[in-house]
């Protein structure tokens, strides 16, 4: 039987939701709620087409099943991925988060038939046994299918690194838009239904990177409700981690203005079609590739 374990929450240590962060254990026990809160339904639209049951913790395991464990910090976890190597006999991760690819995890991937991470670094391009998959959107997040767009472009987010704060500044003038700004992470954000709305209302949206690496949600949030995304073209990162995709590259936001102000609506109906037929057909090119290796 195929059976999926969320277990990104299951951290050793615990701190209530207003206490300040004193350890790597709380700080991994934060990150855990924080992917099983914002990344369920990314994970579940992933994996449609196979059929399983949810379990709760490794108790609810019998031999020979097989195993989709979604879980963080893997790196902690090496005594319960040995146990439960012993029972299944299919083991597949999904690791969510490892945004700063901070630690050397060969000997814990190894232990998994295949192994899907987000955040890819240059190690698993080209790997056998790793598959980079997108961070996704947050659960929530829906396409509201506007059929006119009031914002020509929008922001939200931490305006951290000089980049972002670039943005704001060469794309200020373009009205109408749509800002919301953060002081930190995950701090006074609006809503996964106002964020619907905001999207699913935009033309453009620009993603700068993140703090640590060039994914942010932004991207696939963008896709998700129909809004044309325009990336920094770090390190040709998104052609490498998806040939021959849609998305509107720049090298600085300064390139981003004339697209943003002067693309007639033609233009961004064609683009808008080409990213959603694109995103569509990856998602159901992963759904695909998921299921033939766990079954």
């Amino acid at each position: 039987m195929i059976k999926l374990f969320w277990n990104t929450q299951n951290q050793k240590k615990s701190i209530t939701e207003n206490e300040q962060i004193k350890s790597k254990e709380e700080l991994d026990f934060k990150w855990g709620i924080y992917h099983q809160k914002n990344s369920d339904k990314w994970i579940y639209e992933i994996l449609k087409k196979i059929k399983y049951n949810i379990i709760n913790d490794e108790k609810n395991l019998e031999k020979d099943d097989t195993l989709i464990i979604v879980d963080s910090s893997p790196e902690r976890k090496n005594e319960l991925y040995n146990k439960l190597k012993l029972i299944c006999s299919k083991l597949i991760l999904i690791h969510l988060g490892d945004e700063a690819s901070s630690h050397d995890l060969s000997s814990i991937y190894s232990k998994f038939s295949y192994v899907l991470r987000t955040f890819c670094s240059s190690k698993y391009f080209n790997s056998n046994n790793v598959k980079c998959i997108p961070i996704g959107y947050k659960s929530g997040i829906i396409n509201k299918n506007k059929k006119n767009r009031k914002y020509k472009w929008a922001f939200t987010g931490t305006p951290h690194k000089s980049s972002r704060h670039d943005l704001l500044f060469q794309l200020s003038n373009i009205k109408p838009f749509f800002c919301h700004k953060t002081e930190r992470f995950n701090t006074k954000i609006i809503s996964t239904e106002e964020m619907s709305e905001v999207l699913s209302s935009t033309e453009f949206l620009p993603c700068p990177n993140g703090f640590y690496h060039p994914e942010t949600y932004r991207l696939y949030e963008a896709l998700q409700c129909g809004s044309i995304p325009i990336v920094e073209d770090s390190y040709k990162y998104y052609d490498r981690l998806f040939p021959n995709n849609p998305f509107i590259k720049i090298g600085k936001w300064a390139d981003a203005k004339p697209i943003i102000n002067s693309w007639e609506n033609d233009q961004i109906i064609k683009k808008q079609e080409e990213c959603n037929n694109w995103w569509n057909n990856y998602k159901i090119d992963l759904q695909d590739l998921l299921k033939n290796k766990v079954i």
